[in-house]
């Protein structure tokens, strides 16, 4: 849906504004959605665009607005205005903070990032527990609909990744929500509070994958989280091994670049 058209409905939304909305500035584009920032009688909201690829594996949009709801609820995402599954539209509160392109965190900045991840894992809201074999396979599935030149190395890597994600499933793990998916780009600094956005890939499971994108992303060394939360670190090293191949997976099945 191109971003004009997705404002022809405005005043069907449950915080319509008293005129129509008007784009100011284009936030994102990424694989999976594009944000534009709105001017709507003055106050700054974001309209967020699904692109047409629910079926990535894990995405669940009527989820991500529950989770996300509980979320903000609890002071870690913005106010959801406005969702509409069948369009793909999502219009949020606008947080007018900073946002993070050096991904080395400091002292002081991983002590916040962690607190931010432990009050997500502490969000009791309804959600699955995610699967991560399944996840995988469904990626596969995608992949293989689709045939591509430049996978070799990924279908290598296919038998014993399916080994360690099976061991790692059946360990024993401390369960919470997990927002999967922190990266740099999904955290805003307002004065002085952290607040996570797209909490599309949100469920329940082992909070130790949360950590290991955490690592992955920001470019933080396991013994420094370590220090900071009890975290066994085998199973960190095989949460961040996994973390990486469900980011390979998640890449090849976007288009191919030229």
């Amino acid at each position: 849906m191109k971003p004009e058209t997705a404002l022809d409905n405005w005043q069907s939304w449950l915080c319509a504004p008293k005129s129509r909305p008007a784009i100011i500035d284009e936030l994102t584009a990424g694989k999976t959605n594009r944000s534009f920032l709105l001017d709507a009688d003055g106050d700054a909201l974001v309209m967020r665009l699904n692109t047409p690829r629910d079926n990535l594996p894990g995405v669940d949009r009527t989820r991500e607005v529950q989770v996300w709801q509980a979320a903000a609820e609890s002071g870690l995402a913005p106010r959801i205005l406005h969702a509409d599954h069948n369009t793909g539209l999502l219009i949020t509160e606008f947080i007018d903070g900073a946002t993070f392109e050096d991904t080395n965190a400091n002292d002081v900045l991983l002590d916040r990032l962690v607190e931010l991840l432990s009050r997500v894992h502490e969000l009791d809201v309804a959600a699955p527990v995610i699967q991560y074999a399944d996840h995988v396979d469904n990626f596969w599935h995608l992949i293989e609909t689709r045939p591509r030149s430049g996978l070799d190395l990924l279908r290598q890597q296919r038998a014993p990744m399916q080994s360690l994600i099976n061991e790692f499933s059946a360990a024993d793990h401390v369960v919470g929500l997990c927002h999967h998916d922190p990266v740099p780009s999904n955290v805003i600094d307002r004065r002085g509070r952290l607040y996570l956005l797209d909490w599309e890939y949100a469920a329940r499971g082992p909070v130790v994958m949360d950590y290991a994108a955490l690592c992955a992303e920001w470019d933080i060394d396991e013994a420094e989280l370590i220090r900071r939360i009890e975290l066994d670190a085998e199973k960190l090293e095989a949460a961040q091994t996994i973390y990486r191949y469900l980011c390979a997976l998640w890449a090849a099945v976007g288009p191919e670049k030229d």
